[in-house]
């Protein structure tokens, strides 16, 4: 059984900075967003405040002990917040490791420990109750492959004997991610295919699998309701977003698709009614936003917002109360917040909050 390398308690105290209106030492209850580092020197793991206005605050940084790879990732959910936001994941693609952090009621953050992968470049998290699984894509020359951890209480995480799946091509994934409490759904881009797993219940290894070719060629990140509906985002040459229906089982089928004409349509984020999705659109430089039926079809299509040249948008993430959406803007090394107001996005006139060249991933609550 593969062990844990480290396991170390750092009390970090919030710093606040950046476009804050209230500049107390004082915590909020409006959120936070993170992002990290991915520096190939040593990743860091960066929290931000969510203020009253929107707007945001550095509120930490804090080392994952793991390396990151100073370039794109390629893929979806590479730092994610656990259902119940007591913990933070991050990948160390540099090194293939997992590292794992414990957020107080209080927002303060904690490290738990970093765990060494069996797979090579790890790219995407998923969490379910007391599981965490993890997606490594090697490359285009490589293997790709998930595996599985036991989740404890205190953010500990163990690793689950003969989890590994491994791929048998070269399928390029972009993100994994829970749909059920015993199905992950993946993304595969070189097939143009999702594939789901269901786990044994008690295992926790994966026992079936069943795919499905996506409505559009190039399947990459999605967002997922409690309904079991997935939007996927398809970085087809006029790019679109499609929803399917996954069942207890596994079983995937197609709901709807609508185009955005809009290029690289790569990340998607619901809304927490689950009747608006949003695609960033790097190749474009626009966010668009989908209205979404009580049955999952796709409805209406429009662009949110431009964001103009040298902002190419990766990662997106929408605020609990769903009043914000946060971008990482890859191009200008930023984090660009957002209004709600409808399906439109109002930019937030603030201070600029930036990251990190290589930074990567966006986690929002």
């Amino acid at each position: 059984m593969r062990t844990k390398l480290s396991l170390i308690v750092i009390p970090i105290f919030l710093i606040l900075i950046g476009c804050a209106n209230d500049k107390e030492n004082t915590q909020s209850t409006n959120g936070f967003v993170f992002t990290m580092s991915n520096a190939l020197s040593g990743n860091e793991l960066i929290q931000y405040k969510i203020n009253t206005d929107g707007s945001l605050s550095l509120a930490a940084t804090l080392a994952t002990t793991g390396l990151g790879t100073g370039v794109n990732l390629s893929s979806q959910g590479s730092v994610i917040l656990s259902s119940d936001k007591k913990f933070v994941f991050v990948v160390n693609a540099g090194d293939n490791s997992l590292s794992s952090f414990l957020m107080l009621p209080t927002g303060v953050m904690t490290f738990v420990g970093k765990y060494n992968l069996q797979g090579i470049r790890p790219i995407s998290i998923t969490q379910r109750g007391n599981l965490v699984y993890v997606l490594c894509n090697e490359g285009a020359t490589g293997v790709s492959s998930f595996e599985g951890f036991v989740l404890s209480s205190s953010g500990v995480l163990t690793a689950i004997p003969n989890s590994k799946q491994t791929f048998p091509i070269d399928v390029n994934p972009a993100q994994i991610s829970f749909v059920h409490n015993n199905v992950l759904v993946v993304s595969e881009r070189a097939t143009n295919q999702l594939s789901s797993y269901k786990l044994d219940p008690t295992t926790n290894i994966s026992i079936s699998s069943q795919n499905i070719t996506t409505s559009h060629v190039y399947p990459y990140g999605f967002a997922v309701n409690s309904l079991g509906q997935i939007f996927v985002t398809e970085a087809s040459a006029s790019s679109s977003v499609s929803s399917y229906l996954v069942s207890q089982t596994g079983e995937l089928n197609a709901i709807s698709t609508l185009s955005n004409a809009q290029a690289g349509a790569c990340w998607a984020a619901i809304n927490s009614t689950s009747t608006i999705c949003y695609s960033s659109n790097a190749g474009a430089n626009t966010i668009s936003s989908f209205e979404i039926s009580s049955t999952g079809t796709l409805t209406t299509t429009q662009t949110a917002i431009d964001l103009g040249a040298g902002n190419s948008p990766l990662d997106i993430g929408i605020s609990s109360n769903d009043k914000y959406l946060y971008v990482l803007a890859g191009t200008s090394d930023k984090i660009l917040p957002f209004k709600v107001e409808g399906t439109a996005l109002s930019l937030i006139d603030c201070e600029p909050i930036y990251v990190p060249g290589a930074a990567y991933g966006l986690a929002v609550y």
